[in-house]
């Protein structure tokens, strides 16, 4: 009786080889295993196949009708396994249609994705690209279900499933309208607090960043206007006397597109990390690591042109 379930498949790789060169020097020698090791190996087979396999003639091998029969179905099993399971498919982002959906915040969005898609009109035309809106406490979890397959942002998560890489540094710069009152001043603190200001965020606290550390100088702000997204913001800044405190890469990327001045913050504000999370599963995906290669390259190495 043979015992089929105990062959491992280094083994059918070097039966695959006797069988073809019909020498067992020279099928060590393909193979990288000694004499010793060759013979080992075919004695294990034999006794598995319940067949002698190949048989010594003079200064030939010869194979038994067993092995003759094996020896096209046993090629056609070892090809079609290295072509379909051990050889991963290959990646070409000139061809592939492959979408992937990013979820971060809007003022990321406006930061990275105009780049980004100009990027890829040139070396990747068919790749899809969805921005979705990062839900706060969600997203780890929607990276864990594969639900999207990155997360840009400032959060932190322990979440075992998922690996992470730090994008970019930024810190905080403010912005007023063209001709504002505030221009004409020291531009220091005080006059920082004498005027209304804009927060960004969701959620009923008008309390932001910027409060924070004010609150620690026992100084304060108005927040007159709170608004949900980043997109709004230079529109509120342009048609009131509102200062909007903002990452300073955002507000590189939109103060040329609007009539508004950026100064430096009378206030130390602390810098934060961006961050993009993706699956670990994904961590050897060719699609996966090629996407996250072409931010890190636009956000690292094309900084100098975002800020």
């Amino acid at each position: 009786m043979s015992a089929l379930s105990n062959i491992e498949l280094n083994q059918l790789r070097l039966l695959q080889i006797v069988l073809e060169t019909r020498n067992l020097t020279r099928a060590g020698e393909r193979a990288g295993l000694t004499q010793s090791a060759v013979s080992h190996t075919l004695k294990k087979l034999r006794a598995s196949f319940n067949d002698a396999l190949v048989i010594r003639q003079g200064n030939k091998l010869v194979l038994t009708p067993r092995a003759e029969a094996l020896q096209t179905p046993l090629n056609r099993w070892l090809n079609d396994f290295e072509r379909n399971v051990l050889v991963q498919e290959e990646f070409d982002p000139a061809t592939s249609a492959r979408r992937f959906i990013i979820a971060t915040s809007d003022q990321v969005e406006q930061t990275i994705a105009p780049q980004l898609i100009k990027r890829f009109s040139k070396i990747a035309p068919d790749i899809h690209l969805v921005f979705a809106k990062l839900e706060r406490r969600a997203w780890p979890t929607q990276i864990e279900s594969g639900e999207v397959d990155f997360a840009i942002c400032v959060s932190t998560s322990s979440n075992p499933a998922l690996m992470v890489t730090t994008l970019y540094k930024d810190n905080f710069v403010s912005a007023v309208r063209k001709n504002h009152p505030f221009l004409k001043t020291k531009q220091d603190l005080d006059h920082f607090c004498q005027y209304p200001h804009i927060l960004v965020g969701t959620g009923p606290d008008a309390r932001g960043a910027t409060d924070t550390a004010l609150e620690k100088l026992g100084r304060s702000r108005d927040v007159q206007f709170k608004v949900a997204n980043f997109s709004s913001a230079p529109y509120i800044i342009e048609s009131s006397d509102g200062i909007l405190t903002a990452p300073r890469k955002f507000m590189n990327v939109v103060a040329g597109k609007h009539k508004i001045t950026l100064f430096e913050t009378p206030l130390k504000l602390q810098s934060f990390s961006m961050k993009i999370y993706w699956n670990v599963r994904n961590k050897d995906d060719q699609a996966n690591r090629w996407l996250r290669e072409q931010i890190t390259q636009l956000t690292r190495g094309g900084e100098k042109k975002m800020e």
